[in-house]
């Protein structure tokens, strides 16, 4: 990673798909050169002509192509009350992907401003103290996060529920640490020498938070290491259930009624070769435009409902020519369309096919025939590795966590034992210090660079 932090840094904020509305997020130090500069650029003159030491939002134009002004409102957040510690500018403006690249081209025109590398927003909040290491993990882990669980986890972690642990511990530790010192600073039998056991309920303040991070990292680590969920949706009768029970080996009824498939099945599926998480194959009844009755629709909506998938396999009935996509799908979701019933003659229209390719992979297959399964296996696994090389990283700073933790706890445990027996002053001294370092090291303060260049190159552009 660059170590030049008197660049500017720009990158997308947001997902670079067309959307009806796209963030690209400016970072520096001193925005008043950037504004300067920009200047010089025909497509972005007046676009900063406004306080720059005001905090709210501002109304501009891009000056996109041959005078076609593209609406812009820019955000400000002086430094160093903004997320990076630093002058920051967000850029809301229509998700037009051609517009949107075009204005960050602009961007990356102006002298001093570069592409921002991964992780490099969160890397300066932490430099400028906005994060600690703890929440700057947490950024990643929140974005990485898979269902409300892991979400909910990682989004307590970053407002600070641990980092608000540490510091009790960590206020405990010091004043015990004061009350040691004082005594070694006089001459033994000296009337500021501690008794046993008279720092033992500081001691107790640190060991209880210590003890309540532990468990939040334990819970944690635990939501890390679930299952990768693959769901399967399409239409009733597209061959949905055929698919579940060949790759599962699961009982399922087959049927070619529609609504067959009342409730959610799951089943492991095998995955010889591949590292990781189980693979969990998820079939639920089949999404038709109107439920055929009243147990079908609640089906459908329980169904809807649980929907949280690592990866979603859209089945299409190939040999149906009034087969479609779903109109619904879960945009943020990995999708891959299986056409299914490959063995029989091919009805589903081109215009089909080709909207399923702007989806995601497309893959022919036959659960009957054996046809398009290994091929499957193959794409299953290519986005279940990349998912689980981004979860490695939560993982190990959930490690990281729990092992600097019990550090401390191991710490406090022995600074109790020699306070108790007194006369060890010294000892229970070197202790303290000991937890006092392991709560330092877990929220970065003595972090090599090597360690963080590893955690934020882990990080998507644009955080």
């Amino acid at each position: 990673m660059q170590d030049s932090r008197a660049d500017a840094i720009v990158a997308l904020a947001t997902a670079p798909l067309a959307a009806e509305r796209a963030v690209l997020r400016l970072s520096v130090p001193d925005m008043r050169q950037v504004a300067e500069a920009a200047q010089a650029h025909p497509s972005l003159r007046g676009l900063f002509a406004f306080d720059l030491a005001a905090r709210g939002v501002i109304e501009r134009s891009f000056d996109w192509a041959d005078g076609l002004l593209v609406a812009v409102q820019l955000w400000n957040f002086p430094g160093p009350r903004s997320a990076t510690g630093e002058d920051l500018l967000e850029f809301h403006l229509l998700g037009s992907l051609p517009i949107v690249r075009a204005f960050e081209a602009a961007l990356l025109e102006v002298e001093g401003v570069r592409a921002a590398e991964p992780g490099e927003f969160t890397r300066r909040a932490f430099l400028s103290g906005v994060l600690d290491l703890t929440q700057a993990e947490a950024v990643q882990a929140l974005v990485q996060s898979q269902d409300a669980a892991e979400a909910l986890a990682a989004a307590a972690l970053l407002t600070g529920a641990l980092a608000g642990d540490l510091q009790v511990a960590r206020d405990a530790l010091t004043d015990a640490m004061v009350q040691i010192e004082a005594g070694l600073d006089f001459e033994e039998g000296d009337s500021q020498d501690l008794q046993p056991g008279e720092i033992e309920a500081t001691l107790a303040t640190a060991k209880e938070a210590i003890a309540r991070g532990q468990a939040e990292e334990q819970g944690r680590s635990a939501r890390t290491h679930g299952r990768f969920r693959i769901g399967l949706i399409g239409e009733p009768n597209a061959g949905k259930t055929a698919l579940f029970r060949r790759l599962t080996g699961a009982t399922a009824i087959v049927a070619d009624e529609q609504g067959t498939t009342r409730d959610r099945l799951e089943a492991p599926w095998a995955h010889e070769g591949h590292e990781g998480p189980e693979w969990w194959l998820a079939d639920g009844p089949g999404r038709s435009v109107e439920a055929l009755d009243a147990r079908d629709s609640a089906a459908q909506d329980r169904a809807r409902h649980f929907d949280h998938f690592d990866l979603v396999l859209e089945v299409v009935d190939a040999s149906d020519p009034h087969a479609d996509l779903l109109a619904c799908r879960m945009v943020a979701t990995p999708c891959c369309v299986l056409f299914a019933k490959s063995d029989r003659p091919r009805a589903i229209a081109d215009a089909v096919v080709r909207r399923a390719a702007e989806r995601g992979s497309v893959l022919w297959i036959s659960a009957e025939k054996d046809q398009g399964l290994d091929a499957l296996r193959r794409e299953v696994a290519a986005v279940a590795d990349l998912q689980a090389r981004d979860r490695r990283a939560a993982a190990r700073a959930s490690v990281r966590h729990q092992q600097a933790l019990r550090r401390a706890a191991e710490a406090v445990d022995a600074a109790g034992k020699w306070d108790a027996v007194g006369g060890h002053q010294d000892l229970v001294a070197e202790e303290l210090r000991n937890a006092m370092g392991a709560i330092a090291e877990l929220v970065g303060e003595f972090t090599p660079e090597d360690l963080l260049d590893q955690l934020f190159s882990s990080f998507c552009v644009g955080k």
